[in-house]
């Protein structure tokens, strides 16, 4: 019996159903071996492409079209902290007088360097809490919230103490500000409060003639005036972290003897540990000296900048690069930055204090140039990259009649006269009047704004 050929058209039918059939089967087989646990002896799993940092994910080959991408499973969250003590300082006080509260915690997995806390409205793992007490006679304690890597958080309340229904005579607020141009210089301010009281009994005077003033445990710093600048820098002999820290304490004296204490924390960001975690950059820190610009007689603004880093080793400078920012005709679009390799001098910047880098900028040679940004990029010797900037900048122009408003008030005209004099300057800024009235130094002409 004689058999007929089937036609071209099914034998090609046949023949893709026959191939698309394999492909199915082979894409079952592989995706089986992908998500199948590695062997015993395997080489573990690369490191999926979102977790690299961006240079690193940049650099990663593409893989060829039509090649399988393993698809890995998200990191699993960060443990919660966990608090192993909160402690009060006192278990009574009054309404309105601080009470210390402390916070030790850990992290599960052992990695306590992202470890930062709050207690009610106030940041940091030592906190000199002040609760006061409602007209009924009710008060509420707050709650402690410790974040860990990722912030997640933990939350307790603060332990039961007692505020009595009494009032201290008085209060000293600490506050505190990060000095303009500069990394870790901070000015602490007390300023004596007395609240109004219920009873009528005659407050006795306080005029205060000494502060001590305590920085965590270090020796204590004495000064006449109410104000301080102290450098809080991370404490290099701990394992780093994200926050560093700090209890502020000052005592206050008059001339009797009497004392009045206040204290204040602080939980600073260290920027240098976010950048090498979140990037792993490391930071080339920059403090200019003087602080603010100033053009000397031809013109010229000098300033001598301090460059340092935190990381253990020197760092090679491979590349610094000069963006000047020239100021545009009235009306006219910002104009582009215009940058040039450049040179400092300066090859090595070794671990420790650092090393001083002078810099110069000619506003009458480059009179549209208002400032220049040097960016600084190098190599630790362990092979990391290290980045930084500062700049030099072209200071206000000095006042005239025709730029500037009349000082009209008599008791501030007053002050800028007495602080030219003080200083020896022509000019004085709004940081100069602030300081010296720190000091002290305007006292008697409050007294002659207030006689009639």
């Amino acid at each position: 019996m004689m058999t007929t050929e089937p036609p071209w058209w099914r034998r090609r039918l046949t023949f893709m159903f026959g191939l698309g059939l394999a492909a199915m089967v082979a894409g079952v087989l592989l995706l089986l071996d992908l998500e199948s646990p590695p062997s015993p002896g395997a080489a573990p799993p690369s490191i999926a492409e979102s977790s690299l940092p961006p240079a690193m994910a940049q650099a990663a080959p593409a893989l060829p079209t039509g090649t399988a991408r393993a698809i890995r499973p998200s990191p699993p969250p960060a443990p919660a902290p966990i608090i192993d003590e909160v402690s009060v300082e006192k278990r009574e006080v009054c309404s309105g007088e601080d009470n210390l509260i402390s916070v030790r915690a850990h992290s599960p997995d052992g990695n306590d360097a992202y470890l930062h806390t709050t207690i009610g409205a106030s940041t940091g793992m030592r906190v000199p809490l002040r609760v006061w007490r409602e007209s009924d006679g009710t008060y509420e304690l707050p709650t402690v919230t410790v974040f860990g890597k990722n912030n997640v958080a933990t939350t307790v309340r603060v332990p039961a103490y007692t505020v009595k229904d009494c009032e201290p005579e008085r209060l000293v607020e600490v506050l505190s500000r990060r000095v303009p141009n500069s990394e870790e210089e901070f000015e602490f301010l007390a300023r004596i409060l007395e609240p109004p009281r219920r009873d009528a009994a005659t407050r006795a005077p306080f005029t205060p003639v000494q502060f001590v003033w305590t920085f965590d445990d270090q020796p204590p710093v004495t000064t006449p005036t109410p104000w301080v600048t102290r450098s809080l820098s991370p404490d290099t002999s701990r394992p780093p972290s994200m926050y560093s820290q700090h209890l502020v304490r000052v005592e206050v004296s008059d001339a009797s003897g009497k004392k009045a204490v206040g204290r204040s924390s602080l939980q600073l960001l260290d920027t240098t540990f976010e950048n090498f975690d979140k990037k792993g950059i490391v930071t080339l820190l920059s403090v200019g000296t003087p602080r603010f610009p100033s053009e000397d007689a031809q013109g010229v603004v000098r300033q001598t900048f301090r460059v340092s880093h935190r990381w253990k080793g020197p760092v090679r400078l491979e590349r610094v690069t000069a963006l000047r920012a020239r100021a545009p005709e009235p009306k006219a679009p910002p104009l582009p930055e215009d940058s040039d390799e450049v040179s400092l001098g300066v090859a090595l910047i070794p671990e420790g204090p650092g090393v001083d880098v002078p810099v110069s900028l000619d506003t009458r040679s480059d009179p549209d140039v208002m400032h220049v940004t040097y960016v600084l990029e190098g190599r630790t010797a362990d092979g990391h990259p290290a980045r930084g900037t500062f700049s030099v900048m072209r200071p206000p122009a000095r006042p005239t009649r025709e730029n500037s408003t009349p000082v009209k008030d008599p008791l501030l005209l007053a002050k800028v006269k007495r602080a030219r004099e003080l200083l020896g300057q022509a000019f004085v800024t709004d940081e100069d009047l602030w300081r010296l009235e720190r000091e002290g130094r305007f006292n008697d002409l409050k007294v002659q704004r207030d006689t009639p």
